[in-house]
This record gives structure tokens, C-alpha cells and sequence, in this order.
């Protein structure tokens, strides 16, 4: 089954740390697959579903531009980070790869079906002061946990269908397949506007550095390790598979789903030096074994599915691709019986090849020509200059580590 056609959704089990394959002392929720069909059940591509993917993303990073804005700014000044007041939230869209999982909240705890998303780092629950803006979401009540402090801060976004999100900052417990951090941020939403009101979980948990949040927040990994907890394995691995293997580990990585040693990369600063996204530079995607495309920083996202060039190195790519043709600004097809060998190489360790599976890249068959298949490579301009998102059709391949004290990434081939 190909990647981009799925969500991962928590009906989900929590496995403890005596498993010998875990590390000692770490915890870990397993995860669920369902389909979103982003493909056809005829196994044609669902192109509407792929726009609709794009237009979220570049919503989602606006609102990570902001955010490094304001992050910057008030790092120089103390003072007015604690005043920060109207900021963006970023409670998502409705997604099209969804990977979700069990989180308690307060106390007593509170459980909510909560999507991890690698590419942003705020952690936003719909609140009971929610009305009907909500839906059916699960509310976060802050009034029946006894460690929920209300902090002066408020964030706010408005969308392109001309309603708004809001929520208050709070702090409370938050426990994560095990692994407790107090005092953990939370953004209570006490209105969603629409366009997310739909999304098939209760909220979103960003995992990445400070200054993608709204409200300057440190996401849970960086919150466990500051707490003083996994002293000597302070990182968070996730492997997102389709065969029932999905899991996200807290304090450690899992041998059984690791082939091979893993290999480690730093992880790369903006241009300001301020570290935003899990992301490595240097690096470049290669058509059997040559490079294809400039070489640029690349991200890790487990919020998308594709992934995303800018259209002029999406060009550059499809250009080494034997037999391919434009279909779109943004999409590209090539002959279905003969997928190219992508692989990517990062900060110039280009030995070191990252295959990506002809499962992963293909995301399907055009209705209109059954012969050629539209690849997961994406032209669209997301405002990150020009870096590379690399999503579910890269990250189903490959094992990660998320490492927040030494800021490296672990790669190792997936079992």
C-alpha cells in the first residue's frame, strides 16, 4: 500500500520497558494504521486529495514562520517573551497522515487520541470552554485537574475560511506511554475555527525545537530531558510503517525494528543559528546513485505524507527521471513499470544511501492513463527557502532517533 493513502490512528497499546528489545527505562505506544484515501480503491491517485495536502502544509508553515519570528525576537528580550500575548496557533488541519497515540493529561488524568507530528512543536488539546466550534473532539477540562496552572499567555490564528482559533496556555502533567513530564505547556483551545474542527483526533503534539511553538514552549521530549529524566538516551525514535509495526518511543529506540547501526547526523540551525526543525543539511536526493537535484537541507516531518521541493529543485529532480512528465505545477508522472531508484544522501554523506521503497513513492495511477503513476515528489513553494520536507514516503522506510541534548538525528534501516 502506498503511504500518502493513510493515517495512523490510536486504538493502541502501551508496551512497557521490560521488553528486551527496548532500551531499559524507556516507554513506547504502538500505533494504528487507517486509510484516508489519498488513493483511489481502484488503486488510481486521488489528485483533489493531494491539492488539499499541499494548501494544509503551506498553512501549517506560515504559521512556523511566525513562530521562529517571534522566537527570535523575544530572544533577545526576556522581558517581552513573558509578555507575549496574541500569538498563532497551530492545532492542525485535517490531515491527510495522521499518526496518533494515547497522552494523559492532569490529575487525574484526562486521555486523549493525540497526533505526533514531528514538524511542529506546540501541544494543543480542545478545551471544555469549547462550544460547538469543537465538534466531537474530547475536551481537556482544567478545572477537574488539580496541577493545571493557567498561564497569562494567549494564542490566536485566523484561517482563509474566516474563522479563528484560540486558546489559553496552561501548564499541567502530561504522561506519554509512561513517561511523566510536570508543568508541561498546553495550549486549551476555547474556539476552532472549521477548518479544523474535523480532525480525526483530540489535538496535536508537536515534538520539535522551542522555536516553532506560538508560545515559545518546550515540546515533551525537551521538557523530559530538562526534568532530568533519560540522562543517558535523551531522545524520542519513531518508526511509522503501515504492516502494524508504527510506534514512538520515549527515552530510547527499539532493536526489533532497527536493521543495521544507526548512522547519526547533527542536526542543522536556521541561518540565525537558532535551531527550528529535525533537519539536516548538505544533503540531496540521488536517481541510482547520482545526485538529482541541488544539494539543500532536508526536514523530517511525520505531519505529511509527500515530499516537498521547491518547484524549481522538484523540476531539477523529475528532469533525471527517465520517461517522466509534468502533470501540474506540482505534480509529476512517471511510466508505472519503471520507478526510479531514489535514495537520499545527508551532509555530504552521500555513501550512505536512504532508499526510499517503489511502495512509499508511488502514489498512484492516473484514471485517465493507467500506464503512468504520479510520484511522490512535490513541487510547492512552503516558505523554507530551498529545503526539502520529507514526510511519510521517505520516513516509512527508515528508523529515527531524536536526539535533544546532543540536537543529532539517528537514521538506521527499518524492520
Amino acid at each position: 500500500m502506498v503511504a500518502s493513502s493513510f493515517a495512523l490512528l490510536g486504538t493502541l497499546a502501551l508496551v512497557g520497558s521490560a521488553a528486551a528489545t527496548y532500551t531499559p527505562g524507556s516507554t513506547t505506544i504502538k500505533l494504528q494504521a487507517r486509510d484516508l484515501g489519498l488513493k483511489n480503491g481502484d488503486g488510481s491517485v486521488n489528485i483533489p486529495g493531494l491539492l488539499a495536502e499541499t494548501e494544509r502544509l503551506s498553512r501549517k508553515f506560515e504559521r512556523n514562520r511566525m513562530n521562529q519570528v517571534y522566537y527570535a525576537q523575544t530572544m533577545k528580550d526576556p522581558v517581552a517573551r513573558q509578555k507575549r500575548g496574541t500569538m498563532p496557533l497551530s492545532l492542525p488541519d485535517p490531515e491527510n497522515a495522521v499518526w496518533t497515540g494515547r497522552v494523559s493529561v492532569g490529575s487525574p488524568a484526562q486521555t486523549f487520541s493525540i497526533f505526533f507530528d514531528s514538524g511542529s512543536s506546540d501541544f494543543t488539546l480542545a478545551s471544555t470552554a469549547c462550544t460547538t466550534s469543537c465538534g466531537t473532539k474530547k475536551r481537556y477540562d482544567t478545572a477537574a485537574s488539580s496541577s493545571a496552572v493557567k498561564t497569562t499567555k494567549q494564542v490566536r490564528t485566523s484561517f482563509v475560511d474566516g474563522t479563528s482559533s484560540i486558546g489559553v496556555v496552561y501548564t499541567d502533567t502530561v504522561t506519554a506511554g509512561g513517561s511523566t513530564a510536570t508543568g508541561q505547556d498546553i495550549v486549551a483551545a476555547t474556539s476552532l475555527s472549521s477548518t479544523v474542527s474535523g480532525l480525526a483526533s483530540d489535538g496535536r503534539m508537536g515534538l520539535s525545537y522551542p522555536s516553532l511553538s506560538s508560545a515559545g514552549s518546550s515540546s515533551l521530549m525537551f521538557t523530559l530531558a530538562a526534568q532530568g529524566q533519560y540522562v543517558t538516551n535523551p531522545y524520542f525514535s519513531i518508526r511509522l510503517s503501515y504492516t502494524g509495526r508504527s510506534e514512538i518511543t520515549f527515552g530510547g529506540s527499539n532493536r526489533a525494528r532497527i536493521a543495521g547501526t544507526p548512522r547519526w547526523y547533527n542536526v542543522t540551525p536556521a541561518p540565525n543559528g537558532i535551531r527550528t526543525y529535525w533537519q539536516m543539511g548538505l544533503s540531496a536526493p540521488m536517481i541510482s546513485g547520482k545526485l538529482a537535484a541541488p544539494v539543500a537541507t532536508h526536514i523530517l516531518d511525520s505531519g505529511t505524507t509527500l515530499i516537498i521541493a521547491p518547484p524549481s529543485a522538484a523540476a531539477a529532480f523529475w528532469s533525471n527521471v527517465p520517461g517522466a512528465e509534468s502533470y501540474s505545477d506540482e505534480f509529476w508522472t512517471y511510466p508505472c513499470a519503471s520507478p526510479p531508484d531514489l535514495a537520499f544522501g545527508f551532509e555530504r554523506a552521500y555513501a550512505t544511501k536512504w532508499a526510499v521503497a517503489e511502495s512509499s513513492f508511488n502514489l498512484g495511477y492516473l484514471q485517465e492513463a493507467p500506464d503512468r503513476c504520479v510520484g511522490a515528489v512535490i513541487g510547492s513553494d512552503l516558505g523554507l527557502g530551498s529545503s526539502w520536507l520529507l514526510g511519510d514516503a521517505f520516513m516509512t522506510n527508515v528508523y529515527v532517533m531524536h536526539d535533544v541534548v546532543a540536537n543529532r538525528i539517528g537514521l538506521s534501516l527499518a524492520r
